[in-house]
């Protein structure tokens, strides 16, 4: 039993371990990327916000089988950007107010559900939570997403984009089936950020 329980450790302590340090971050300066995606700049974007959750993603395996109409072509968006920040501020930056509010995501697109004892409203949520979609502009800043961890406080800079897919011609979207959250979720490419003490 001891010999299965180390094990385990030892497992789950591998994956963090590449997850933290080695897990492959897509960046604008990869060779063959700009050639699979245009990127339209909407508006610029900085500011300063606590990380409240972070999520990984993978291509959808539809996307790769090999009767797909576009089979070698970047038609996810997971090529371009595989993680996901939920991003908080005002009184989402304080963990009391933090625990009153449950998150879950769904295409991409944070839901959240306030807890019977909030003092948070649903409007004080969406006026003081983001979720984005990241676009590394660098591997300096692939780097850095990959080891930002929930609670930190960062300042990022950066611009709002649209993404198309240039085989498929196809712009990418997140959330598009919860018109009500749509606002607070969008893909942001990043070109600099700094962790706050």
């Amino acid at each position: 039993m001891n010999k299965l329980i180390i094990t385990f450790i030892l497992f789950a302590l591998m994956i963090w371990i590449w997850s933290s340090y080695f897990r492959a971050i897509p960046h604008l300066q990869q060779v063959g990327v700009l050639k699979n995606f245009q990127l339209k700049h909407l508006d610029d974007f900085s500011g300063e916000y606590v990380l409240l959750e972070k999520r990984y993603y993978s291509p959808a395996r539809r996307s790769l089988h090999p009767a797909s109409p576009v089979v070698g072509s970047f038609n996810d968006l997971a090529y371009l950007s595989n993680i996901d920040l939920l991003l908080g501020t005002g009184k989402l930056s304080h963990k009391l107010n933090l625990k009153q509010v449950e998150f879950e995501q769904q295409q991409r697109c944070y839901q959240f559900k306030l807890k019977s004892t909030a003092r948070l409203s649903a409007e004080d949520i969406y006026a003081d939570s983001l979720n984005v979609s990241v676009i590394a502009n660098s591997e300096r800043v692939a780097d850095q997403l990959r080891q930002l961890r929930t609670g930190q406080r960062v300042y990022f800079t950066g611009d709002w984009v649209e993404v198309n897919s240039i085989a498929a011609q196809h712009i990418f979207s997140v959330g598009q089936n919860f018109p009500a959250q749509r606002q607070n979720c969008a893909i942001l490419r990043v070109h600099s950020l700094s962790i706050l003490k």
